[in-house]
């Protein structure tokens, strides 16, 4: 398995065909299995559910949109995160019949500036990835 986070954009995740082997889910996007994300965006939505312990959020680039769960050990992180915020965010990849979501593994609180950098950075990754540069 590769445990690489790709810093992509989001609207990879449409672009991409979904797929599963031994390792989990993945992305294939030429001919490479994406199993894990390093995305950046805006959060649009934001849902803690204490009685059930877990939460979702739902990440915007302006291009495109997914969504992401997670856990209640996970809940600390938005202690200082909120909606409207612009966030990075590593996750793994996870097939369901509804499209594919993120599973959260961490989340960060990032400024433009950073954001901006990020944004320049996916695209220089895609640009590498599709021409294998």
């Amino acid at each position: 398995m590769n445990f690489t986070f790709f810093l992509l954009p989001l609207s990879v995740i449409k672009s991409a065909s979904p797929g599963s082997d031994s390792d989990g889910s993945y992305l294939l996007l030429n001919g490479i299995k994406i199993y894990r994300l390093h995305l950046v965006g805006t959060i649009i939505n934001l849902d803690l559910d204490e009685d059930k312990g877990s939460g979702y959020l739902i990440l915007d680039d302006t291009f495109s949109s997914v969504l992401v769960h997670f856990q209640r050990p996970l809940f600390k992180y938005f202690e200082n995160i909120g909606k409207g915020d612009m966030v990075e965010v590593l996750g793994t990849v996870e097939n369901t019949d509804n499209g594919v979501v993120l599973s959260l593994n961490n989340i960060k609180k990032i400024n433009l500036e950073r954001y901006m950098y990020n944004k320049l950075e996916c695209i220089k990754n895609l640009h590498e990835l599709m021409h294998g540069i």
